[in-house]
């Protein structure tokens, strides 16, 4: 059977009508999911801090989300609540699936320069390697 132009018109608008519908969906999630992000600081902006609700937040801001920001930030409300080795497996978690994320490993540097000062030093060298400036 052949197809006329009458439904290859119809097919092609009905492809771009599905194509727009995707990215309009997309757009809407993505700006949701900001959206949550930024409650979620909100909260921990609070005094005192609600780091239970901003938990919630960071992880309903994950829905779709190709960043790991929400991972990160959920990484520094464990930290702030005093669970040390909770946050730092968190973020080491996060850096094995995004070994590229810079802000990451400034964190982990930070986190354990007290406890871990070689692993600490290490961390803050990827960083360097990250930002270009690092030399040997």
């Amino acid at each position: 059977m052949a197809i006329n132009s009458t439904q290859a018109t119809y097919g092609a608008r009905l492809l771009l009508s599905l194509l727009a519908t995707a990215i309009v969906a997309w757009l809407v999630i993505s700006w949701n999911d900001d959206r949550l992000q930024t409650q979620g600081i909100v909260l921990l902006e609070a005094r005192p801090p609600q780091t239970a609700e901003a938990i919630k937040s960071f992880r309903s801001a994950k829905l779709l989300n190709a960043s790991l920001q929400p991972d990160a930030f959920e990484a520094s409300v464990l930290f702030i609540d005093g669970d040390r080795a909770g946050a730092i497996a968190r973020l080491e978690g996060l850096l094995r699936r995004e070994p590229e994320n810079r802000t990451g490993w400034v964190l982990l540097g930070n986190w354990l320069r007290g406890e871990d000062p070689i692993a600490s030093e290490r961390a803050f060298e990827r960083a360097a390697q990250l930002d270009g400036k690092w030399q040997r």
